[in-house]
């Protein structure tokens, strides 16, 4: 890791030993121009005597500001805005905690902790639009088949014609359906930025800095390794940053606000929050005397509370026509709204943001790459700069 005591000692040692070789070459190529009287090489030899010097300055300038990176507080920039907002503030009701972040945590630490926390909030509504989709799905298939006439309670069994009435839900299945692959796709691109990013804190991106010391004093390699030079400065530098400052302000949960707990219970339930509820809710008064009839062990009881249960049962057919009486998917609707704000959060925190990373990461590696991949005067030294 590049962020612990010690990390960097091995690219200092690394980039001393890249300086020195590229001397080596270098004079040898000076020595074998005076034997051969080639300018051409003595020509090379003084340009990038003091090239490889300027490389060595820029891997040298990238070690210590890396090193001030792993160094910096993220709560003394987390600590400029309100406290309400603050993701390390405890009155901060949408703070993070999966996993938490704290104040002292430094910058690369504090941006993997982030892109944790959003890989939570997509799980979490993953797990959501699976679970709604299957309640949409079999409440949508339910049918009942009334028994006609219901003035004779039902004694000649069902007939006439069947009814669905959730088949309205069949809309929700597609919706929640494109909602998970989108759902899909933003985690897998939230662990494509997780693996990126520990890819860049475990030193891998930092090991083309030596590489970028010889390569600038190549022939026609230089814009080779100003480019190498200009990526690991974007990669391990602006990235993180970027990173810590999207956690200040783009919180997914603060976003969604009150209904990350709608969200969580439809996640964990599974749908045992959802219940059917009946007009008079005379099922459930009936299940209650069944229950309390069979405790007594009394025959006569049960059959009482039977034949009382389908006569209920028919009165409640006769006085809607034979129709089914208004049931309602309590809390269903609700939910699937919160749901759809996540999944659009979701995609936004980790496809939007993501492209912005890219576009400016890009930018400026391109600068960076075409300013290195040419002679640096003094001029050229302090635009760089």
């Amino acid at each position: 890791m590049v962020c612990i005591e010690g990390g960097l000692d091995w690219l200092y040692s690394l980039s001393l030993l890249s300086l020195g070789m590229t001397l080596v070459v270098i004079g040898v190529a000076y020595a074998l121009g005076q034997l051969l009287s080639n300018p051409q090489f003595n020509v090379w030899a003084k340009t990038e005597i003091f090239q490889v010097f300027v490389s060595f300055f820029f891997v040298l300038l990238v070690l210590f500001l890396s090193d001030s990176l792993c160094h910096f507080r993220y709560g003394d920039l987390a600590g400029l805005g309100p406290a309400e907002t603050n993701p390390t503030s405890t009155s901060n009701p949408y703070a993070y905690a999966h996993p938490s972040i704290s104040a002292d945590d430094n910058v690369i630490n504090a941006s993997g902790k982030y892109l944790a926390n959003v890989a939570y909030f997509i799980n979490t509504e993953m797990r959501a639009a699976r679970s709604l989709y299957g309640i949409s799905e079999e409440a949508s298939r339910y049918s009942r088949t009334p028994c006609m006439p219901a003035a004779t309670f039902c004694l000649y069994g069902t007939s006439g014609y069947t009814v669905r009435p959730y088949s309205g839900l069949s809309s929700w299945v597609q919706i929640l359906g494109f909602s998970l692959y989108t759902d899909t796709a933003s985690y897998l691109t939230v662990l494509i930025q997780m693996a990126l990013l520990a890819f860049i804190s475990g030193g891998g991106i930092m090991a083309y800095l030596p590489l970028a010391i010889v390569l600038r004093s190549l022939p026609l390699m230089r814009q080779l390794g100003g480019g190498l030079l200009a990526i690991c400065v974007a990669l391990f530098l602006i990235y993180p940053a970027l990173l810590t400052m999207e956690s200040l302000f783009w919180n997914p949960y603060q976003m969604l606000g009150d209904g990350w707990s709608t969200l969580a219970d439809a996640a964990d339930s599974m749908g045992r929050g959802f219940t059917y509820v009946t007009a008079g809710a005379y099922a459930e008064t009936m299940a209650a005397a069944l229950l309390l009839a069979g405790a007594l062990l009394d025959i006569a009881a049960i059959i009482a509370v039977v034949v009382a249960a389908g006569f209920v049962s028919a009165v409640l057919m006769i006085i809607s026509a034979g129709a089914v009486s208004q049931w309602t998917l309590t809390s269903l609707h609700a939910a699937i709204q919160v749901s759809m704000q996540a999944s659009s959060i979701s995609f936004l925190t980790a496809t939007f943001l993501l492209s912005l990373n890219i576009i400016a990461i890009g930018a400026s590696a391109r600068e960076l790459g075409r300013l290195l991949g040419q002679e640096v005067d003094l001029s050229r030294l302090m635009q760089v700069l």
